[in-house]
C-alpha cells in the first residue's frame, strides 16, 4: 500500500486531534463489571455504564477548586460504598475540605502536593503523590490538593461510617 504525501498529512493531523482530545477530555474510558451470582449460583458478569465526570467548581464550603472532575461510578446496593473517579487538570486544584467518611484514594497518574490541615485550614504537613499511591483518610480530615505538571488521575472507594 503507499500514501500519498497529502494523505499522510491528513493521517498525521487525524492523530494529533485524537491525542489532544484523550488528553483534554476526561473520561472513564474502561469497563465497570459487576460480578453477581447468577442462576445456580454461578457467577455471571453485567456491565455497567460509566457516568460522565462533572466539574466541580466550588466545594460544599464555597472554596474554589481549578480543572477538578469528579464522578460516581457505582454505587454498591445496601452497602453505602461509592465508587469514585476523579481527574485534576496539569496544575490544578481542589480546595481544603474533609469527607464525612472513610475514603481510599488510588492514584492512577500525575503527581503533586497533599497538603493536611489543621481544623482553621493552615497547612500542618504535605504529603507528595505520584502514581500507585494509595492514601487512606480517616472521616473529617482536612486535605486539599495542588497538582503538578501532568493531569491527576484517581480512583477512590468511599466506604460506610464505622461503626462504635
Amino acid at each position: 500500500m503507499i500514501i500519498r504525501e497529502d494523505e499522510m498529512r491528513g493521517l498525521v493531523c487525524a492523530a494529533a486531534s485524537l491525542v489532544v482530545i484523550a488528553a483534554t477530555v476526561p473520561a472513564c474510558a474502561g469497563g465497570i463489571y459487576v460480578i453477581e451470582n447468577g442462576q445456580g449460583n454461578n457467577p455471571i458478569a453485567v456491565k455497567k455504564e460509566a457516568s460522565a465526570l462533572a466539574a466541580v467548581p466550588v466545594m460544599p464550603n464555597g472554596k474554589q477548586n481549578q480543572g477538578f472532575n469528579y464522578g460516581m461510578l457505582y454505587d454498591l446496593p445496601g452497602a453505602a460504598t461509592h465508587v469514585m473517579r476523579g481527574h485534576v487538570d496539569a496544575k490544578g486544584s481542589i480546595a481544603v475540605h474533609d469527607g464525612a467518611l472513610p475514603y481510599i484514594l488510588y492514584v492512577i497518574s500525575g503527581s503533586g502536593k497533599l497538603s493536611l490541615n489543621d481544623k482553621a485550614g493552615g497547612q500542618i504537613g504535605e504529603v507528595t503523590y505520584k502514581p500507585d499511591d494509595v492514601i487512606v483518610f480517616q472521616p473529617n480530615t482536612l486535605h486539599g490538593w495542588i497538582n503538578g505538571d501532568t493531569a491527576f488521575e484517581f480512583l477512590g472507594v468511599e466506604l460506610p461510617a464505622p461503626q462504635k
